[in-house]
């Protein structure tokens, strides 16, 4: 199994299990979840992710909550540079890359180099 569709298993088993109202600790084991998949990821950079997560996941409609897992698990296969066709509007882009170049010191280069490249590609540079 391909680290991504590990990570698309493991986020959906997450969702499974935390239901609609998901609390503090179930954020934290998905917060550890997904950094142990990107380990080449600087916790700040982690933190910006999850804040942005948090805030589209927090809106509160099941649809809305679905839509941030995905974009979770999308954001995930850049950073495994595996990109997953995830359809990332163009704001989404820049806001990525923006995510991304917090930490541009500390990220592992070839990480930074896929993502920058894919939001070049996209539109987002």
């Amino acid at each position: 199994m391909q680290a991504i569709d590990r990570l698309k298993s493991d986020l959906d088993d997450w969702a499974r299990r935390s239901g609609k109202d998901p609390g503090n600790r179930e954020f934290d084991a998905l917060r550890a979840l997904f950094a142990r998949t990107v380990p080449k990821v600087p916790d700040d950079t982690l933190a910006a992710l999850f804040t942005t997560f948090l805030s589209r996941y927090g809106s509160g409609s099941s649809v809305e909550s679905a839509a941030a897992i995905d974009w979770l698990a999308g954001v995930g296969s850049l950073l495994l540079a595996d990109y997953d066709g995830t359809p990332f509007s163009h704001a989404d882009w820049e806001e990525i890359r923006e995510l991304i170049t917090i930490d541009s010191g500390e990220i592992d280069v070839d990480t930074l180099t896929y993502v920058l490249g894919q939001a070049l590609e996209h539109g987002a540079l």
